[in-house]
């Protein structure tokens, strides 16, 4: 148990260091970023490269994949969650003194789930269209903005950003190969 209690004591120091280097001139910048609706475009320039690449059916499938497999990283969140009920920065009492509030936020901290999804739609565009668009690895840009989003606003700690990355990565990987499968028709 010393080791964790080491961990999580690192956490909340690298995240007051991360929330130190912030400045109230970008606090709105934040603020619009870590919203998901302001993403919605992104949603549709991808959804456009994919039918551009893939035709209308297969890409209302990859589509309904992809919002299944956000639904469920959702779910998975959520579970964790509540199993491991860690206190966000903003409402844990040991370092909440330290930063100022800009949002509120009453549920648990560990694991983010902007995180998460952010990092699952981001996993299975880059899969799935990399070979048509070299610059495909810029659709990571919105998952590390999006992410770091919630450092910045202390909503979640380093860690619940970094486990909902490797989340997203393992929800993405499943929902790959379906994808693969299903929509292809081929074998992985």
């Amino acid at each position: 148990m010393e080791i964790w209690s080491s961990i999580i004591e690192y956490d909340k120091q690298l995240l007051l260091y991360l929330h130190s280097q912030g400045n109230p001139f970008w606090d709105s910048f934040w603020l619009f970023i870590t919203t998901p609706i302001n993403w919605i475009p992104l949603f549709i320039l991808i959804f456009y490269l994919g039918f551009r690449k893939f035709k209308l059916k297969k890409a209302l499938l990859i589509s309904l994949f992809t919002a299944i497999s956000a639904a469920l990283a959702l779910g998975v969140v959520n579970l964790i969650k509540n199993s491991v009920e860690r206190l966000r920065p903003i409402n844990d009492l040991s370092i909440n003194k330290a930063i100022p509030v800009l949002i509120e936020h009453t549920d648990f901290s560990f694991v983010s789930g902007h995180s998460t999804v952010s990092f699952t739609i981001a996993f299975i565009s880059f899969w799935l269209l990399k070979k048509y668009y070299k610059w495909m690895w810029l659709v990571f840009l919105f998952p590390i903005l999006f992410a770091y989003s919630r450092i910045y606003l202390a909503a979640h700690f380093p860690i619940d950003i970094t486990v909902g990355m490797l989340l997203g990565y393992l929800i993405a990987k499943v929902f790959y190969v379906l994808i693969i499968k299903v929509v292809f028709r081929r074998d992985f």
